[in-house]
């Protein structure tokens, strides 16, 4: 879309994807602490991740916390690890794209701005926890809250009927390419995220 297209078709709502966009996250950490705790190596706790439905489940909000915690150690074959220890270890992956984020502050105040991730009720509520910039957003749309995942079609149904916009009237930015590809096949104006200085010459006539 060119500048003067945009300018002449000023949407109603701009929204976010959260992981690799706004916050960076190296789940390699996470690999690397469970290691301490099981026989397995982290090639095999890597493809287990990979692999297993658990994920989707609890991103889905299928499987609560601490259930999640005992089927990881159950599978896992972990040892010495209680919940309460196994909580930081899961949620500390996670920092601030500031350069992103200070695109998300030029917005912010402009135009509505919805947040719509992939993401478990843990990774959620440390992320509001530890960042300021999720306060911004109008409509927070997570998939445990809502038990679908992109690049689902009707988790964008979701996010522009909780904001009552169009999908032409409505903005998206993420960085996984079938996500992008399925908010457009609904109409929704989608730009792959690549890194936040594209992201400016993607939203220019928004910007400026």
């Amino acid at each position: 879309m060119t500048r003067s297209q945009m300018s002449n078709s000023k949407p109603e709502l701009i929204i976010f994807d959260l992981g690799r966009v706004l916050v960076d996250f190296d789940f390699r950490l996470v690999i690397k602490r469970l290691k301490r705790y099981t026989v397995f190596s982290e090639k095999d706790i890597r493809r287990y991740f990979m692999q297993t439905p658990l994920w989707g489940a609890f991103e889905r909000g299928e499987v609560e916390p601490k259930d999640f915690f005992s089927r990881l150690s159950e599978e896992l074959k972990l040892q010495n690890l209680t919940f309460q220890e196994f909580a930081p270890l899961w949620n500390s992956i996670f920092t601030e794209k500031h350069d992103t984020v200070s695109i998300l502050a030029r917005l912010r105040g402009r135009y509505r701005m919805a947040l719509l991730s992939n993401v478990n009720i843990m990774h959620w509520e440390h992320i509001h926890e530890t960042h300021d910039f999720i306060q911004w957003f109008d409509h927070p749309v997570a998939s445990f809250e809502v038990g679908i995942r992109k690049p689902d079609p009707d988790i964008y149904r979701t996010t522009l009927h909780r904001a009552g916009v169009s999908p032409p009237k409505a903005v998206f930015i993420d960085d996984v390419e079938s996500h992008v590809l399925s908010a457009r096949s609904l109409g929704i104006q989608a730009h792959r995220f690549i890194s936040a200085r594209q992201l400016v010459c993607d939203l220019d006539g928004i910007l400026s």
